[in-house]
């Protein structure tokens, strides 16, 4: 009673604890999921936008070096003085068109002399030193930039590539420029949130422009963006931004072909407060689940208090009546096997005793060995009764009451699991592998000093079989009838089987196979 008493005890400040652990421990593991999840929705969101800046931003760069082919197609092959021709300022001024973005395509030396304008002729002013210049100068094959146009000042995107041809040993270049404001414009209508950035940079570091007003700037060699950019084209980390030093989830994209990268970048201020939004529900239904069990808890112990004794009188008892029957019970199944058991040995004996020969000990050791291991796997079979005949035949197989190792004789034991035989079938089957297999060993091996014998067990559909063969000498068309033969045919009757010879005759080896029927499952 007492023991009970502390048990209930224990039993219910368990209770207690576990309606404050387990919703704690339910709200930590929510949280990491809703974090995770929040945090992968918001990569996923940068992603995406990277890929729309980085499209856009091609469509435009490609829109452009058509431009610069259509004019390297022009003065393929034309004279040299056309370049500084009225004819070549109109041809520049009509692929510009009236785009309003554009802010004209022209015809540069690597010094910085204009050769042709769309927007001038004649074209003769000259700029300073230009980067676009140099690194066309240099072997690049496109180079962009931003800068402030001479002399009017517009802030733009130039793209420049190589004409393909020389003017006095100048090497000449196609530059084209179109207004920053258009690109810094459709930053801003993909970076809508507060705190979001959209961003176009340069391979070399340089940070072009973005979806907020600022200067072209170079970003360190060191920074987190182009330490990630040396790792890998695409990609995404976490860093404060050295521009206004907020931390945010970027994500970047090397633009297909083009020395440029696409960034956009979620501050992680907005990660975390969508995260509470999403947890903060789950997290007031877990404590609520955990106070309404704490309380009810608290009543059930009440009630199961008042009613503790009579249950536990009651439950005393069921159980000793239980207990009373399960022992009846035990007690008659045992008895009913081992009358089964003495009954077979007697009939046995019997059989053995009407033969000529009279009682050979050796076989009978080995039939009633067979049914000793029979009933050893049955007590340790979880039901007590069922076992898996598999496993009964290899250990028949190989014992050596029934197959003297001195003889030389191998057997070789191939059976499919999975054959589940009750008491009525199992004992039957063993003693006729039993004596099958004595039969093999007396008589297959005469004239021979060794020989190997086969047994194997499979089943196709409602029927297993049991096959054991030999190498032997074989048997006569016309085999004497013995006991042994009388034990086996009387054995495969009573559990429902046939026995048939394949093959086989003098000198041949002798195989027999017996068919039975298995329960149903």
């Amino acid at each position: 009673m007492q023991k009970a008493s502390r048990d209930e005890r224990r039993a219910f400040v368990a209770l207690r604890l576990g309606s404050v652990i387990l919703p704690l421990l339910g709200a930590i593991i929510w949280g990491l999921i809703a974090w995770r999840g929040e945090t992968e929705t918001t990569r996923d969101h940068a992603e995406d936008n990277t890929l729309l800046v980085a499209q856009y931003v091609e469509r435009l760069i490609q829109t452009q070096t058509i431009l610069h082919s259509a004019v390297q197609v022009r003065v393929k092959a034309a004279p040299h003085d056309l370049l500084r021709s009225r004819e070549f300022h109109d041809f520049l001024r009509g692929i510009e068109g009236d785009d309003p973005a554009m802010f004209g395509i022209a015809v540069m030396a690597g010094d910085g002399e204009y050769i042709a304008s769309s927007r001038r002729y004649p074209a003769t002013s000259r700029v300073g030193k230009r980067d676009y210049l140099d690194a066309i100068a240099g072997g690049a094959t496109l180079f962009v930039d931003r800068i402030n146009l001479q002399p009017d000042g517009e802030d733009a995107f130039v793209i420049a590539s190589p004409l393909g041809i020389s003017d006095a040993g100048r090497p000449l270049v196609v530059v084209s420029a179109v207004g920053s404001e258009m690109i810094a414009s459709f930053l801003r209508g993909i970076a809508t949130k507060e705190g979001d950035a959209a961003s176009v940079m340069r391979e070399d570091g340089k940070l072009m422009i973005r979806n907020y007003p600022s200067k072209p700037m170079m970003v360190p060699s060191d920074s987190p963006i182009r330490s990630a950019m040396k790792v890998s084209p695409t990609g995404s980390f976490v860093a404060v931004a050295a521009t206004d030093g907020i931390e945010r989830l970027y994500a970047y994209r090397k633009l297909d072909g083009l020395p440029l990268y696409a960034n956009y970048g979620t501050p992680t201020s907005t990660v975390l407060s969508e995260w509470m939004r999403r947890a903060l529900p789950v997290w007031g239904l877990l404590a609520s689940i955990g106070l309404f069990t704490a309380l009810s808890a608290h009543r059930l112990r009440q009630r199961m208090h008042a009613r503790y004794e009579l249950e536990t009188a009651h439950r005393r008892v069921e159980a000793a009546e239980r207990l009373a029957e399960e022992r009846i019970r035990l007690m008659r199944e045992t008895n009913h096997r081992v009358k089964n058991n003495l009954s077979l040995i007697v009939s046995l004996i019997n059989m053995q005793m009407r033969g000529k020969a009279g009682i050979d000990g050796n076989e009978l050791k080995a039939r009633i060995g067979a049914i000793s291991r029979v009933h050893d796997l049955m007590y340790q079979a979880a039901d007590g009764v069922h076992v898996d005949f598999a496993e009964t035949l290899r250990e028949i197989a190989a014992s050596p009451a029934i197959v003297p190792r001195e003889k030389g004789i191998s057997v070789v034991c191939e059976a499919e699991p999975g054959i589940v035989l009750g008491p009525e079938t199992t004992t039957p089957l063993a003693i006729i592998a039993a004596e099958l297999l004595t039969n093999a060993v007396k008589h297959a091996f005469r004239d021979r000093m060794a020989g190997t014998i086969r047994v194997s067990l499979n089943r196709n559909g409602e029927t297993g079989f049991m096959e054991i063969s030999d190498d032997g000498v074989g048997l006569p068309e016309t085999p004497p009838r013995k006991s042994g033969a009388a034990i086996i045919e009387a054995l495969v009757q009573q559990i429902g089987g046939e026995m048939v010879r394949i093959g086989g005759g003098t000198g041949q080896g002798v195989r027999m196979q017996v068919s039975f029927p298995l329960p149903a499952a």
